[in-house]
């Protein structure tokens, strides 16, 4: 990767004198930015004119040396062939700007095709095509074509699946004064992805915080792991989460859509900060400056009384806690009183403190406080009038950041600011100050929260998901090998092997077998229809309870047979299931399902007929640990009742943890498992377990297990 972004020498493809020549465009702008490696220019019928003090050459072959990297913005068509000259001359990193390919559909599939091959062909990475590839604001390099002044130096890396997304970036990225260290705009990844970028950014010194833009995720599972060994702050937008968006992305990029929910769940588990808006790339680029806000204690500070009680607010809502720098503090603050009028506490009001060459000084004492982690000052510039020479003029408009950020550094905690002001005086304030200046209350309270979060992750050892529980494998493979489509009644018996308890049940196809099964089972038994076709059984009336002798056994069998064939004239009936009836209990559920990015997802919940009704769920990439799947069971607005609500009894959540990782790891063993979908889960008083009461699953044997369909999209 690092011949994309510091290469010895590059070589423009297209490059001519002729007037609006847009490779030029890309010449002028790695001029303008500094680029000191050799730059070498490549048209057919060139004969060595030069342009800016560019040669530009008729054939690769007349090159004095072999570039590091080749540069392609020419028509769609005539890149295969520039690739294919590239392989045979030596060259082996090329950045395709052009457009034309996969993203029109099947008309550029081929010319996709044909580049990709070339590229295995002669070992070539290449980036793009379909993008602005690379710019590295520390060696100089730009390749966009659009011409732009340098960027300022700094340590926010980005990588975008949008080319144009670039310039309203580098638009935020100017004004909010947050420097730039490298940008990939990777466009259709026919080869390098954002994963391939990721890792070179997660070891590059230069680099501090990185940002991701994307609109699809090829491969989730080794985007999660590239992510997990990366100690920087990843910051990502992930587009495309509409119908809309995945129409216009299939459009731009040639996008699918991730499920959006399980794009969240991989994220957390990767320590991806989500986001989900633009503005935030500049936010938290900023915040992450800040020293480490390395607990929750937090003091607000402003030069009025109502907007504390706003800034207090919003650190309420983020789950802050105001901290409680002492009664020093609050004491040595009546040396600098003007009227002593106010009765100070955190949040502090300093309007009655005039004289702001005393806050550096304040802000120092309160940041010195063991008992203080970080702190917010708000501020405000009102519209004083120029010739106006009074106090107040003072009290709002002195100068104190140089002093301040000496505070920052030498306390080395976080005091972020926000300062209400036009927008004018805003952009000033960001290219004077030497700390992060924000100018709305809940960003600035928002990206401490998750700075801080960022810190607190950083010291915690992630769960390591190990197959603990013991299963027959051998009987499972062997059981699901012979399975295909749609199952029914008969997963119970996978999932009986693979640890799980069920109910005692047989499947029956007449009246006299219904009347049989339910003596041998015993009275009370409950009968369910057994049908591929009938997803939510009680709609269909499907389901009988308390079903209690042989004339009432006999009269259920008919009645929910004739209730599936009213209910659906065509479905596949194989039966009716009899089963005990179970203790009483809570009601969860457990399923999963084979996301074709992040592979299987297990997802756990509130149960019963009313699960896509609630949609109290939570999910976890598979496979999983019992640690990571309690911290998530207990967000869960269901888990209160599970921990005994109104006086009852503690349910066994250990038991219904333990069935969820038993899934968990069943889905990651068995890819034919598309889908899975266990509901209900009756979980029993503490220490008297769970049972499974019905199961459903989707088997497909064919090569690519990524694939999602019908059982699971309303619960997911």
């Amino acid at each position: 990767m690092e011949k994309f972004f510091n290469p010895k020498s590059i070589v423009i493809f297209g490059l001519s004198t002729k007037k609006n020549n847009i490779p030029g465009y890309i010449l002028q702008n790695t001029q303008r930015w500094g680029y000191k490696g050799k730059i070498f220019g490549v048209t057919p019928g060139a004969n060595q004119e030069k342009l800016h003090d560019v040669t530009i050459y008729g054939s690769l072959e007349d090159l004095p040396i072999i570039p590091d990297l080749a540069v392609l913005l020419i028509p769609a068509r005539f890149v295969p062939m520039a690739m294919e000259e590239c392989g045979k001359f030596g060259i082996t990193r090329a950045a395709v700007l052009a457009s034309g390919f996969n993203e029109l559909g099947e008309s550029g599939e081929d010319l996709a095709q044909q580049v990709t091959t070339i590229a295995n062909k002669y070992n070539m990475r290449f980036m793009g095509p379909n993008g602005l590839t690379v710019s590295d604001a520390h060696s100089g390099l730009c390749l966009p074509f659009i011409p732009h002044k340098a960027m300022k130096k700094g340590g926010f890396s980005f990588i975008t699946q949008s080319g144009g997304l670039c310039l309203i970036l580098w638009n935020l990225m100017n004004d909010e004064n947050v420097g730039m260290a490298k940008f990939a705009s990777i466009g259709n990844k026919l080869n390098i992805d954002e994963v391939d970028v990721l890792e070179y950014l997660g070891q590059d010194p230069q680099t501090k915080v990185i940002g991701l833009y994307l609109e699809s995720i090829k491969n989730g599972s080794r985007l999660i792991e590239t992510a997990r060994r990366i100690k920087k702050p990843i910051i990502a937008l992930k587009a495309n989460t509409s119908g809309a968006g995945a129409k216009a992305a299939m459009s731009h990029t040639a996008s699918l859509s991730n499920d959006d929910d399980i794009v969240n769940t991989a994220f957390e588990k990767a320590g991806i900060i989500r986001i989900e808006d633009l503005r935030e790339f500049a936010s938290l680029a900023k915040i992450f400056k800040l020293p480490p806000m390395r607990g929750n204690r937090l003091m607000i500070m402003t030069p009025g009384g109502g907007a504390a009680v706003m800034l207090a607010d919003q650190c309420e809502k983020y789950g802050f806690e105001f901290a409680d720098p002492g009664r020093e503090f609050y004491k040595k603050l009546d040396n600098y009183n003007n009227a002593g009028v106010i009765h100070y506490s955190n949040p502090l009001d300093m309007g009655d403190i005039y004289d702001t060459q005393t806050y550096p000084q304040i802000f120092h004492d309160a940041l010195s406080s063991d008992e203080v982690d970080g702190a917010i000052y708000g501020h405000a510039l009102p519209l004083i009038p120029k010739e106006d020479k009074s106090i107040f003029k003072k009290m709002f408009y002195t100068d104190i950041s140089s002093r301040t950020e000496e505070v920052i550094l030498k306390t080395g905690k976080p005091l972020a600011m926000s300062v209400s002001c036009s927008f004018e005086a805003y952009v000033k304030l960001n290219a004077n100050f030497g700390f992060p200046v924000y100018n709305q209350t809940e960003e600035v309270v928002r990206a401490l929260r998750i700075q801080a979060d960022f810190y607190a992750r950083q010291g915690v050892k992630p769960h390591e998901a190990m197959n603990i529980y013991k299963m027959d494998s051998t009987w499972i493979g062997k059981r699901i090998n012979g399975m295909k489509g749609t199952i029914g009644e008969e997963m119970l018996d996978v999932m009986r092997q693979a640890g799980l308890a069920t109910t005692s049940s047989v499947t029956v196809s007449n009246v006299h077998e219904a009347v049989r099964a339910a003596r041998t089972i015993g009275y009370p038994v409950i009968m369910k229809i057994d049908s591929p076709d009938i997803l939510h059984k009680s709609d269909a009336g499907g389901v009988i309870v308390g079903i209690g002798n042989d004339d009432e056994a006999a009269e259920t069998f008919a009645r929910i047979i004739t209730n599936a064939r009213s209910y659906n004239a065509g479905t596949k009936i194989n039966g009716v299931r009899i089963a005990e009836m179970a203790p009483s209990g809570h009601d969860m559920f457990i399923g999963a399902i084979r996301d074709k990015s992040f592979g299987p997802v297990v997802v756990f919940g509130y149960g019963g007929v009313y699960t896509e009704i609630f949609r109290d769920v939570e999910r976890a990439i598979c496979p999983s640990s019992p640690q990571e799947i309690e911290e998530k069971l207990r967000r869960l607005k269901c888990y209160k009742i599970l921990e005994g609500a109104r006086g009852a009894k503690l349910a066994d959540i250990s038991a219904f943890i333990e069935a969820i990782i038993r899934v968990s790891h069943l889905m990651n063993m068995y890819p034919e498992i598309k889908e899975l979908d266990l509901n209900p889960v009756r979980i029993f008083d503490e220490g008297k377990g769970i049972i499974l009461l019905d199961a459903r699953a989707r088997i497909e044997h064919e090569e690519n297990p990524y694939e999602q369909n019908a059982i699971m999209d309303e619960v997911c």
